[in-house]
């Protein structure tokens, strides 16, 4: 179908949002509309990057491999957001990294030249894009500095103390819903590691392990950041 048809699709207020910011996308360029439940791939690395994706709804990981890893969860996304954009904007014949659902999503793809004629006919655009894909790169950069020089337990350390504070405004306590692979796949470890770190955590009681699940609560919290300064003073 064809953008104007896909808004006519949509509820307000969302299209009026839409329909500002696509206002420039050619007419006459067909549009896809993507759902995808939880667990389900949007794109996989290496595959030929032919379209570019825009999420409407939801959260997707990032992920790559890596060398000795099976897999690395380089980012999290939520709606809004764009993927392929930087193949797209790069000239890559291939997408660099898998998007996964996080959760059920929304999406519209359309191919990578009708993005770029996009970009062409609108520069103000284009430029608000350029400096989010820049913001992004550099917040990313910044996030494998910081995990670099620390070792397993430190990483495991601060996954869960950005996983707590995902919670919002220190709530009495959170119980992660995530496994412990994709905390290794975020952390850049194997599972084994992962279940060390977290034997030790829960030893310390700096974490609680219930019916499997890794749960923190707000004094937790506190003496996680108090132990992620000791593994930052080494």
């Amino acid at each position: 179908m064809k953008i104007g048809e896909y808004l006519e699709t949509e509820t307000e207020p969302f299209r009026k949002e839409l329909r500002k910011m696509m206002a420039k996308f050619p007419a006459d360029v067909p549009v896809y509309p993507i759902t995808l439940s939880a667990g389900e791939s949007l794109i996989h690395e290496d595959d030929p990057s032919h379209m570019v994706y825009y999420l409407i709804k939801g959260r997707v990981s990032v992920v790559t491999n890596q060398t000795r890893i099976a897999r690395h969860t380089l980012t999290e996304a939520e709606a809004p957001e764009f993927f392929g954009e930087y193949e797209a904007l790069g000239g890559m014949p291939h997408y660099i990294a898998e998007v996964r659902a996080v959760t059920p999503c929304r999406l519209i793809s359309f191919s990578a030249d009708a993005y770029l004629l996009w970009m062409h006919c609108d520069p103000e655009l284009f430029f608000l894009h350029v400096r989010w894909i820049l913001n992004s790169l550099l917040s990313q950069t910044a996030n494998e500095r910081s995990l670099h020089f620390l070792d397993a337990n430190g990483k495991v350390v601060q996954f869960l103390i950005r996983a707590y504070e995902k919670g919002g405004e220190q709530p009495e306590a959170i119980r992660l819903s995530c496994t412990r692979l994709e905390i290794a796949e975020t952390t850049g470890n194997s599972v084994r590691t992962i279940n060390r770190a977290v034997t030790r955590l829960a030893e310390k009681r700096l974490v609680s392990v219930k019916n499997g699940k890794l749960q923190i609560t707000a004094a937790q919290y506190e003496a996680l950041k108090k132990e992620m300064e000791s593994f930052l003073l080494k």
